[in-house]
């Protein structure tokens, strides 16, 4: 493999650069939460494999037993698709993923409270935007929270489609009006609404923080006697994404990708269909687009291949020549001693000037 020139390094960092415009939209997808700390999907489905049996009825154990044997060779979302699950082996799968993610999660968010770390996407949130005030749109197939707390710890505020913490409710159109902090007059008497800096996420998984009261979305920040709304992998994902709010993210999510000016996908493998649908097409269309990931899937691979304008930043995984691979089609160069894949490094070694 080839190593870039110091003159190429720098062009590149130019073109890298020019992606953070106005109109940019990110994906995050687990890679980020896993490097952080959170479990991924063999972990998980680890989790599932030791706590699963003692918690389902015996009629159920039959099911489990098929969908456990596909686990190592086909991962959690391919066994979960070869082997259907019951409603209560997927209540129980809920059960166990929200609660072992929210344990990771908790210890991850004490430590940044108690000034220990920062998460890795805080550092990003001053680029991401070029707009004044900055809004930034972002869509994250995670469970977790890590992104909410994240803009908060700097100062952003957070549209998620969700109003209120202990006993919220879905209301689209109020959470954005709460993101405006002031009115300024402006000319013949108009008024004109002056917003702070948030973020636009979109979450069409759903969140450890939204339940279902009867027929109404709801958010509480304490822990509540109920399953949340998060769409486990599999075809469980497909049946209830098309329900409120997933529906919700799901479109508002679609339609930002639509119009994006550039793409930013932080540790997401482009390996969901519900994202797909919108997202191929756009970088196959020759979209300005930037991947940051540790490994690139066989799917994101293909992606890059057949996108023009799509550039991936990944690990290089030869311990002798430590660095970033550059990505473009099918030609790989390496930066070396460079970690630009890692989104803590690349806002630190690109867009920091």
């Amino acid at each position: 493999m080839d190593t870039i020139t110091a003159s190429a390094q720098d062009a590149l960092k130019k073109e890298l650069q020019a992606i953070f415009s106005d109109g940019l939209v990110t994906i995050v997808g687990s890679g980020l939460s896993c490097a952080e700390g959170l479990p991924g999907m063999g972990a998980l489905a680890t989790e599932l494999a030791s706590k699963v049996p003692s918690a389902i009825p015996d009629a159920d154990k039959s099911t489990w037993t098929a969908i456990e044997a596909c686990l190592t060779s086909d991962g959690l979302e391919g066994a979960l698709l070869k082997h259907a699950p019951t409603d209560n082996i997927e209540s129980v799968v809920i059960k166990i993923t929200a609660a072992f993610v929210l344990l990771k999660e908790q210890e991850v968010m004490t430590a940044c409270m108690n000034g220990t770390r920062k998460l890795k996407i805080a550092n990003l949130f001053p680029h991401i935007s070029a707009a004044n005030p900055k809004i930034a749109h972002i869509i994250t197939t995670n469970y977790d929270r890590l992104i909410e707390f994240a803009a908060e710890s700097e100062g952003w505020g957070v549209d998620s489609m969700m109003v209120g913490r202990y006993w919220g409710k879905h209301d689209p159109d109020l959470s954005d009006k709460l993101m405006v902090k002031s009115l300024s007059n402006g000319n013949k008497g108009t008024v004109r609404l002056l917003y702070r800096n948030h973020v636009k996420l979109f979450k069409p998984h759903g969140s450890l923080d939204w339940f279902m009261a009867g027929d109404t979305p709801m958010t509480c920040s304490m822990a509540f006697p109920s399953d949340p709304l998060i769409i486990t992998p599999g075809a469980g994902k497909y049946k209830k994404g098309y329900g409120q709010p997933f529906d919700a993210h799901r479109e508002r999510g679609n339609a930002a990708i639509d119009s994006a000016s550039s793409i930013l996908c932080i540790g997401y493998g482009f390996n969901d269909d519900h994202l797909q649908t919108h997202l191929s097409p756009k970088l196959k269309g020759g979209t300005k687009a930037l991947l940051l990931t540790r490994d690139l899937s066989t799917t994101a691979r293909a992606i890059v291949v057949q996108s023009s304008n799509c550039i991936a930043l990944v690990s290089c995984a030869d311990a002798a020549s430590p660095g970033t691979i550059v990505v473009r089609g099918t030609t790989e160069t390496l930066i070396p001693n460079m970690q630009w894949w890692d989104v803590e490094n690349f806002v630190k070694g690109v867009l920091t000037i």
